[in-house]
Parts: C-alpha cells; structure tokens; sequence
C-alpha cells in the first residue's frame, strides 16, 4: 500500500511543478521516477528481493502495483529488442487517477514519473543507460488504459516525435 495521498498530494506537486516550470516538469518527474527506479532495484537485487538482470523487471513491477501506484504487467517482452509493453488496467495508474480524481481531462501522457520508474528499473537491471520509456496510452486523455514501452534510446526518441500532434 502506497502511505501519500495521491489524489490532492501528487496531484498538487504536479500542479505546482507546472505552474512554476511548465512542460519541464513532465522531464522533471521522468528524470526523479528513473533515480527511484534504479535506486529500488539495486537495492531489491542486492538483498535477494527480486531476480537478477531483466527477469527482475517482472518481480520491480509486480512491487511497485502492491505497492498502490496501480495495477500492472507485462504485456509482451522482447528482451533482444529490447522492447516491453507494460500495462495498467484497474485500478489506474497513480498519476491518471490523481488527474481523474481532480476532475482535469489530459491532453496527452501523464504518468511521467511512472514511466520514469520504469525506465529506472530495466536500466538497473540491465546494466544499460540507453533505455527509455515512453506512455503509449493514458486513462486520464481518454484511452482504456495506461501502457507503456520501454525500449533503446534513439528508437524510442523517434517514436516520440513521429507520434507529436501537428501544429
């Protein structure tokens, strides 16, 4: 069980964040999601917590859901690619239902320090810093459901751009 009020607390935070830095916050929370994804996992497989290497992703995963940030899993793997879809039903992710909760439709991802954590988390566990995780879909802009992909850098750097809304 997650001990913060995420429905007014992170909301808040996020809200605050927004009105002082603007878009950067989304980076802001990304940047602080990935340092706790890392540092929990390093800390997880050095006591025995989780498995070793990218099969620990499963064991990072399954916490932070017990944990109260959401309902989550893997939905397909390719650790060659590298590339793992990672899924949020119900309940919804954290940072969706703060939004949800506060009655503020999003435009677009909101869960930045989710897809942080994750990021962190395969990073760590991988030993690679060329890993980046991108919200795919996002309950609090209208989709079904929160998803997620991790994958390499620069691929997913481009599949960033091309999915940008055109002026």
């Amino acid at each position: 069980m997650c001990l913060f009020e995420i429905g007014g607390a992170f909301y808040s935070i996020r809200d605050s964040l927004e009105k002082s830095i603007g878009p950067a916050a989304s980076t802001l929370l990304y940047l602080a999601g990935i340092q706790g994804g890392k540092r929990f996992a390093n800390s997880a497989g050095r006591i025995g917590m989780i498995k070793v290497g990218t099969e620990g992703l499963t064991d990072c995963i399954e916490i932070f859901s017990q944990a109260g940030f959401g309902n989550f899993f893997i939905s397909d793997a390719d650790w060659r690619e590298p590339r793992v879809i990672i899924e949020c039903d119900t309940p919804t992710a954290f940072e969706a239902f703060a939004f949800k909760e506060n009655k503020h439709s999003a435009k677009g991802p909101v869960c930045d320090y989710t897809r942080g954590v994750f990021a962190g988390f395969y990073q760590e566990l991988a030993r690679r810093e060329d890993i980046m995780c991108l919200e795919v879909e996002c309950r609090a802009s209208g989709s079904r459901h929160c998803m997620f992909e991790i994958g390499q850098h620069d691929r997913m750097m481009t599949k960033a751009m091309g999915a940008r809304p055109k002026k």
